[in-house]
């Protein structure tokens, strides 16, 4: 006990110090400051954003994904009158990861409960479901955080009734009517921690030279990149393409990735990290599979799975993109979902309709390192070339098989 009072102690005398009171004179979240008087406030946003600032490439992850999505729901966000700030949830939420579906059913970018969506207006069905729609699931976000907001008065009461449900923060405002929403004794340790994490996120990303004593010069330029410096044009098409994939395909193909919601002091996962880990002992059966095998399992032999992202016709020497679909090892070099396959169509039998690609380039999602990895899509083992599929097929998600040559 007085260790536990001593450490108390020690840890607000150190937040006293001017460099961590200048590190909080100006966090905010939706106009609502930070309130640093309380030291286990205090105590709790360090401990978060140190966790946060400690996993640098899933920061340069998000703000590459962000550059790309949030100029398309930064409009839909001020048309509602709602602070700019509530996009950084779906960061938190989904890691900006349109497939993204939680083991409680909660679906797309915005992660909304299938019931939440119906009544919000959306389609939530067999064969089609909206909250994968990036517009149309954006504007129905919006509608829930404006009635939030209606209920309870307080964007930041708002973003912890966006983890936690309304009538339980409302209850709890309630009976601690007094007390900053950032110190509300909330029950579950996830939602005690949601708003802390969003506002973490917001600051590392959009303001990294002030937190620049967390990073290595090299993460730094990553994270002070504007937008227009952000990505490719190849890799924002291959990112925007992921909202636009067709409903009945995602139902059908997608609904196995699982992503588990962050909690206090626990780093978030994204989607690099759902088939490897996040399903351990809770396996599910990817549609489609060869031979029944397991979304969760490595593959046996050297195969890259993938899908196509795009639906544009195909061309000899076009760059054509894939997304890797199920964790593989080839060559030695371990393959995650969601990784980048590069390649390119060399030719197209006229009378066959065979089409022959090859790819000698795989991005890491995680990290965006460029890897040699030359591989041909296959068929049948040791049989190049694969037959081209019905222009329906190309416009939902070509899968292929790669082999090394």
């Amino acid at each position: 006990m007085i260790k536990n009072v001593l450490a108390t102690v020690l840890f607000t005398v150190f937040l006293a110090f001017p460099l961590f009171a200048q590190m909080t004179a100006d966090v905010a979240f939706c106009g609502e400051s930070l309130p640093d008087h309380l030291p286990a406030v205090k105590q709790r946003w360090f401990r978060i954003l140190n966790r946060q600032a400690a996993q640098p490439t899933h920061l340069t992850t998000l703000k590459r994904r962000a550059s790309v999505v949030f100029p398309v729901i930064d409009p839909i966000i001020a048309s509602y009158g709602i602070p700019a700030d509530f996009k950084f949830l779906p960061l938190l939420e989904s890691a900006a990861v349109n497939r993204a579906v939680s083991r409680r059913g909660a679906a797309g970018f915005w992660q909304i409960m299938p019931e939440t969506g119906r009544v919000l207006g959306l389609r939530v069905g067999k064969g089609r479901d909206e909250r994968y729609d990036l517009l149309k699931a954006t504007h129905a976000a919006c509608r829930y955080i404006k009635q939030l907001h209606a209920q309870l008065g307080s964007w930041m009461l708002v973003a912890a009734a966006y983890n936690a449900g309304p009538n339980y923060i409302q209850q709890l405002r309630r009976r601690y009517p007094d007390q900053h929403p950032m110190a509300m004794p909330y029950r579950a340790a996830e939602t005690q921690a949601y708003v802390y994490q969003a506002m973490a996120i917001k600051e590392l990303l959009t303001r990294p030279l002030h937190y620049r004593q967390y990073f290595s010069e090299h993460i730094l330029a990553q994270l002070s990149k504007t937008e227009a410096e952000e990505v490719t044009t190849q890799e924002r098409e291959a990112i925007l393409a992921s909202y636009t994939t067709p409903e009945a395909f995602v139902v059908e193909n997608l609904t196995a990735t699982v992503v588990p919601k962050p909690v206090e002091e626990v780093t978030l996962i994204t989607d690099i990290d759902i088939d490897e880990e996040a399903v351990a002992g809770a396996p599910v059966v990817e549609v489609g599979a060869p031979n029944g095998t397991e979304a969760g399992s490595v593959p046996a032999g050297p195969r890259l799975f993938t899908r196509r992202l795009g639906e544009e016709s195909l061309t000899e020497g076009k760059l054509v993109l894939f997304e890797v679909v199920r964790p593989s090892e080839v060559n030695g070099q371990k393959v995650s979902v969601g990784d980048m396959v590069y390649a390119y169509v060399d030719m197209i039998e006229p009378t066959t309709g065979r089409v022959f690609l090859h790819t000698d380039r795989l991005v890491v999602a995680e990290t965006q390192a460029s890897i040699n990895l030359r591989l041909v899509a296959v068929e049948k083992p040791k049989q190049p070339g694969v037959t081209l599929p019905p222009v329906s097929e190309l416009a939902s998600g070509w899968r292929l098989e790669w082999e090394k040559i």
